[in-house]
């Protein structure tokens, strides 16, 4: 019983480390970086108050939306890498990527995306299916299900991805999104969000920020999850020789892996 109720706490850590992700980012995005900063109404409910220097825009004039889409009579022979909102996590990390040939793919495969680019699901946004496209290949096409955001010169683009993945910007599109097993919004709606506007050079430190806060708390999941497969091993291995009569199990012997 200690073990199970030591695995659930380590898994509980798990948990708490990821809502800690998640206000990091939130945080840094919408306050900055520097606690003493003067701070001002934003004039918008679901944003609140942010520093007194930054400005406020629309998405869609700092960004260009669904730029870049393949017509229904391109070659048949294409080839690319399809993104799906399956294929990318609530940590914005893109799996592997299905290939296909544009007579083969799904209907859905039309958005080309590029470097820097910014994709996020129009469809069950809770999910976070959220990402920057860091890759050079240039055959690289996701959902419709997604909107693409390329950014302008007065966004940063992985400042520009952080602001869609911090926790006001989910909630807001998860609540303008309609239907219910599906919700989803449309690009214009997303582009009618308010975009937050620090200084580049602010917006660069922020995901200077935020990439080294992701990073440890990425460690300390990864070294958490090590402990708990030792200690289901560990917990195995003392099941066996306990019912193999090898050893006589105590409360001393979990001692050992803690």
């Amino acid at each position: 019983m200690k073990f199970i109720q030591l695995i659930n706490k380590k898994e509980k850590m798990i948990k708490l480390l990821e809502l800690h992700r998640q206000s990091i980012i939130t945080e840094a995005v919408t306050k900055g970086l520097n606690p003493n900063v003067k701070m001002k109404d934003s004039g918008v409910e679901w944003i609140g108050k942010i520093p007194e220097h930054w400005e406020i825009s629309k998405i869609k004039y700092q960004t260009d939306i669904n730029k870049n889409t393949l017509a229904e009579n391109t070659d048949s022979s294409y080839e690319m890498q399809y993104i799906d909102i399956g294929s990318v996590n609530s940590k914005g990390e893109l799996s592997t990527l299905d290939k296909y040939r544009f007579s083969d793919a799904p209907s859905r495969a039309r958005r080309k995306v590029k470097k820097g680019d910014t994709i996020v699901s129009t469809v069950r946004t809770y999910l976070k299916a959220i990402a920057t496209i860091e890759s050079e290949d240039e055959n690289l096409v996701c959902s419709t299900g997604f909107a693409v955001l390329t950014a302008r010169k007065a966004v940063r683009e992985k400042y520009l991805s952080y602001l869609f993945k911090s926790t006001i910007y989910v909630d807001e599109i998860v609540s303008r999104s309609t239907g219910v097993s599906y919700p989803a919004i449309n690009a214009s709606e997303i582009g009618n969000l308010e975009c937050l506007l620090p200084t580049l050079d602010e917006q660069k430190a922020i995901e200077i920020y935020i990439d080294k806060r992701l990073l440890e708390i990425d460690n300390l999941v990864k070294n958490i999850i090590k402990q708990i497969k030792k200690l289901k091993e560990y917990r195995q291995s003392l099941i066996y020789e306990a019912v193999t009569g090898k050893i006589d199990v105590r409360d001393m012997e979990l001692e050992k892996v803690r």
